[in-house]
């Protein structure tokens, strides 16, 4: 078997709905663990960045996530990493040279605030975004903070490695704010380009990764092991899982970013937008503009 189409990223950009809603199509079977990253799992170990999760480091483990008996058309999977690191790309056409790639993007500035309030969420990081952003953290992992939130945003280069690898007609772009727009639209368009039937309907109304907040600080404090979430996923049923975050974390009204930060962030951001703009022939200067 092989794995035939890849959402690549970027973080924060809705892949995980997306994900769900190419899973209900009953032509499409996505990998049974959300994030695989088996093509980018070298250079995830060398930064340390698996946070003890259930790795995926053979062709064997990476296969049996999907399910061979099914009578599904596509197998995919979603892996934020695979925008990131440079030797993906490459890795993912040697392994199938048909593969269909999705990448989808979103204003810089909120894909990095976005990330950091989910690892805020987690107990993963606990200095200002302000901080981090103008490297003022003493943190030991300041510049790997700098680097998912800030780095994984600059996208011209990211999207010029898989532009180099596949023909520009395997390769999809969604918006984020397309997709919180008309998502029935859009999720439509991706069931065409993977060539699937596209009239199919899928729950759009159903809502996947939300924003929540621990209820108190203790909880916050003990969720922030690993281990324990990872106990609690292994030994627990999914949806009595579901129920113990459900009662553990409150449904929250996302912080917002202050002007000062953002149009920092967005003079930051200014050349790599324009240079992203000219490579796909779009406008993204809504990114850029100061307030």
């Amino acid at each position: 078997m092989k794995v035939d189409f890849f959402i690549v990223g970027a973080p924060k950009a809705g892949t995980t709905s997306l994900y769900h809603y190419l899973n209900e199509h009953p032509e499409i079977s996505m990998s049974s663990q959300k994030e695989p990253d088996y093509f980018s799992d070298a250079d995830l170990q060398n930064e340390g960045m698996y946070y003890g999760k259930n790795r995926i480091d053979t062709i064997k483990k990476y296969h049996n996530l999907f399910d061979n008996n099914s009578e599904s058309k596509l197998k995919g999977e979603a892996s934020v990493s695979y925008l990131f690191y440079k030797n993906v790309p490459q890795k993912i056409k040697e392994y199938n040279t048909d593969s269909k790639i999705i990448i989808m993007l979103r204003d810089p500035i909120d894909r990095a605030f976005s990330h950091y309030l989910m690892d805020y969420r987690l107990g993963l990081v606990s200095d200002s975004f302000e901080d981090i952003i103008d490297q003022k953290s003493v943190h030991k992992d300041a510049k790997l903070f700098y680097q998912q939130y800030i780095e994984l945003s600059e996208y011209a280069n990211q999207v010029k490695r898989y532009l180099d690898v596949f023909d520009s007609r395997e390769i999809l772009f969604i918006e984020y704010e397309d997709l919180k727009m008309d998502v029935l639209n859009v999720v439509k368009k991706t069931y065409l380009f993977l060539g699937v039937n596209e009239e199919y309907v899928p729950d759009v109304k159903k809502r996947h990764n939300t924003y929540t907040m621990p209820r108190n600080s203790i909880i916050r404090f003990i969720y922030s092991f690993v281990i324990l979430r990872n106990i609690l996923s292994f030994f627990f049923p999914k949806n009595l899982v579901n129920s113990i975050r459900a009662a553990l974390f409150n449904n929250d009204k996302k912080p917002v970013l202050l002007n000062d930060a953002r149009n920092r962030l967005k003079r930051l951001f200014t050349n790599d937008v324009n240079s992203l703009a000219k490579m796909l022939n779009k406008d993204f200067s809504r990114w850029t503009k100061l307030d």
